[in-house]
């Protein structure tokens, strides 16, 4: 299947692709998109021969996906809570809530998408039922929103392991929970405080028990955290990555969720970057070259809103305060200032 060529913008880039194309675990990945290990960076991902700008890279299905709004009983921007629909559900719509009321957060679109979506929520109803309020209180919605992405990934697994299948790999790429356990970041990423923070929430509120069966230890799950934290991609109604920045600037609007991708979690940061990308009307998170992309040249997307971060000092605070990393990119480097030359007739005289 030849890639379809995509205007500049992402409008409508995955209509082409219905759901009866892809399996529910399944990404489209361009026939040149590739990936590598790099010595320095880690996973990143090439194209093997040349791409045009406005060509479809990536169509990537979230393993798991939270909605993160203010108000989810009038949100027109809540979505779906199936993992193979995640449609908006607006407050138009028949919206279909939990019959153990667990959350106002989760919603379907309609009864069918309840009963197909019931083995995985059967997982993380209890749990929420039982911690939710208490988090948020205690908290905050951050650290619930953290908490239950988690939940939501070890739901998706346990169906996952129930089924008896470890996914459908694609050309080398690896798909479901084998994608995810390859993914970066690690305790030693992150601060020891940070670490120890997540420790005390994991053993709290998300040990294995027989209401929540997940047969990970602690250890494991905080390490699923950590990788979590450096993975997730925001969900918001614009694209990221847009340059030249318009004027005046757009930013890419308010989140309405988050979600982990195993695929499109492979992609490094440049405050330049040679991709846009933004989810689609199911949650799927789709890539589009914004210039050419040369045969073996990585691609690129930005890990924040360009119209936010501007200057390169700002930009490194925030990739460094966020991601742990002080960004090299061809963009932060012409924008160093040059180095001062040393000048050797300053120094005193030395008797030698």
């Amino acid at each position: 299947m030849q890639s379809p060529t995509a205007t500049e913008r992402l409008l409508a880039t995955t209509e082409h692709l219905s759901s009866a194309t892809l399996h529910p675990s399944d990404a489209w990945i361009h026939p040149r998109l590739t990936h590598s290990v790099d010595p320095i960076k880690g996973r990143q991902l090439l194209v093997s021969q040349p791409v045009r700008k406005g060509e479809l890279l990536l169509v990537d299905r979230p393993y798991a996906l939270i909605p993160a709004v203010d108000e989810p009983e009038t949100s027109e921007d809540i979505r779906c809570s199936n993992a193979a629909c995640h449609r908006a559900v607006t407050r138009d719509a028949e919206r279909v809530s939990c019959p153990g009321r667990c959350v106002a957060d989760v919603v379907w679109c309609g009864l069918g998408c309840r009963d197909a979506d019931a083995p995985r929520h059967q997982f993380e109803c209890t749990w929420l039922k039982k911690y939710a309020r208490a988090i948020r209180a205690k908290w905050g919605e951050y650290d619930f929103g953290v908490l239950w992405l988690i939940v939501r990934i070890l739901a998706s697994r346990q169906v996952e392991l129930g089924a008896g299948s470890a996914g459908r790999a694609s050309r080398s790429f690896k798909v479901g929970w084998d994608a995810i356990q390859c993914l970066c970041g690690s305790q030693d990423t992150w601060a020891h405080s940070q670490v120890r923070h997540w420790t005390v929430l994991a053993k709290k509120y998300l040990a294995s028990n027989p209401s929540f069966p997940h047969g990970m230890g602690t250890n494991d799950v905080v390490t699923l955290i950590c990788q979590e934290e450096a993975n997730s991609f925001g969900l918001y109604p614009r694209e990221t990555g847009v340059l030249p920045l318009p004027d005046p600037p757009i930013d890419r609007g308010e989140q309405f969720g988050a979600a982990v991708y195993p695929t499109a979690a492979i992609a490094n940061h440049s405050c330049s970057p040679n991709i846009i990308h933004k989810s689609d009307n199911q949650g799927r998170m789709v890539f589009v070259a914004s210039r050419d992309i040369a045969a073996g040249e990585e691609c690129c997307i930005s890990y924040f809103d360009l119209t936010q971060f501007v200057d390169l000092q700002t930009r490194r605070d925030h990739l460094q305060r966020s991601f742990r990393f002080v960004c090299k990119c061809d963009r932060c480097t012409s924008e160093e200032p040059p180095e001062e030359e040393v000048q050797w007739d300053e120094f005193p005289a030395m008797e030698l």
